[in-house]
């Protein structure tokens, strides 16, 4: 690929897919630009991964947008989202594109959100065929309230997985306490629910689409519990905002053009997610990849000029569970919503996109 040093061996990833993943690994591989492109100023230091959220900032490098731009970008790659935090908090980063890990710089009020990129797929609940649970039915979603009442849900606790159970288990009229949440990390919990433990496991994919496979029952996803989007994006350390907007500007608009690019041509972007996924060492299996493809929508120029779209539109939801989780503070959680700018998007595409409230 264009312009990047792929480190062999870095970022071997133990599953069937790379998709998206927020939890605490250490930095993978760095993407040294051979061709820093025309600026001869400081770098912009990027942090993404080689997984669906950051595919469209590989493909900007590897179209050479960011060059024709007169950007010197310097690319590195993480395995998850949380040292791409750790990164930016210590000044390593100036501009991340990441997932649900990304609202714990914002919450600290270190950061802005400059875009939303990508509406994850893959987010789903799941219970045994036999299990009362899955007998059950209310507006579409799979269970009842009898069955839910003391049932385990495998789930790791402090994601969006624990947003889906606990938005899941309200809609048949409980609470996070009328449910009994074992924390697990989702390898272990697809071990364990296949062995016969836990009434309900809450999985991303690929373990979404092997359960679903194997004949266990979906009782929803992401955005049918939620009522909302999961929403990875694109976020910048306010300091580089303040001093260098015009290149966070380009840098937007680069990152656009990549997903307009990337939206337009699905055989395109499956060829080059796979170029990706096996570059950085990402097992895959090609009936995965589709369903990946399928699953994950990109934040476009047609999405964003939509009537219903609204920028950062997932925030203050996943931000009021985080709270209720003890995962941030009631006094930072303000900064989450009032990070969130518009005018870089909106500038790229040429509207006025309005932010979340």
């Amino acid at each position: 690929m264009k312009g990047r040093k792929v480190l062999a061996g870095l970022l071997a990833v133990s599953m069937l897919l790379g998709t998206a993943a927020c939890g605490s690994e250490d930095s993978a591989s760095k993407a040294d630009d051979g061709e820093k492109g025309a600026s001869a100023g400081e770098p912009l230091r990027v942090g993404t991964m080689p997984l669906a959220v950051g595919i469209p900032v590989l493909w900007a490098q590897e179209k050479g947008y960011f060059e024709e731009a007169g950007l010197n970008i310097d690319l590195e790659l993480f395995s998850t989202g949380a040292p791409i935090n750790e990164a930016i908090a210590a000044d390593q980063l100036d501009i991340a594109v990441s997932g649900f890990a990304s609202i714990y710089s914002l919450a600290n009020d270190a950061c802005t959100w400059l875009a939303d990129v990508s509406c994850t797929g893959g987010n789903e609940l799941y219970a045994r065929a036999d299990s009362p649970i899955a007998q059950g039915e209310k507006d579409g979603v799979v269970g009842n309230a009898d069955a839910l009442k003391g049932a385990k849900v495998l789930v790791q606790l402090g994601t969006s997985q624990q947003y889906m159970v606990e938005s899941y288990a309200e809609q048949f009229g409980l609470a996070p306490e009328d449910i009994n949440e074992v924390n697990m990390e989702i390898a272990a919990a697809y071990q364990a629910f296949s062995t016969g433990e836990g009434d309900i496991i809450a999985a991303n994919a690929p373990y979404s689409y092997t359960l679903g496979e194997e004949g266990y029952v979906k009782l929803c996803d992401y955005s049918t519990a939620t009522k909302e989007r999961l929403v990875d994006g694109c976020f910048a350390r306010n300091e580089v905002v303040e001093d260098r907007g015009e290149e966070v500007q380009l840098f937007v608009n680069c990152l656009v053009k990549a997903v307009d690019d990337l939206c337009k041509d699905k055989e395109a972007r499956t060829e080059f997610t796979r170029q990706v996924y096996t570059d950085n060492g990402i097992s895959f299996e090609e009936e995965n990849l589709a369903k990946e493809i399928d699953d994950t929508e990109y934040v476009g120029t047609e999405m964003m000029k939509g009537s219903d779209y609204v920028f950062g539109e997932h925030f203050p939801g996943i931000t009021e569970f985080l709270v209720k989780a003890e995962k941030i503070t009631a006094d930072n959680a303000p900064n989450v919503v009032k990070s969130l700018d518009a005018s870089f998007v909106s500038e790229a595409v040429g509207a006025e996109i309005k932010a979340a409230e």
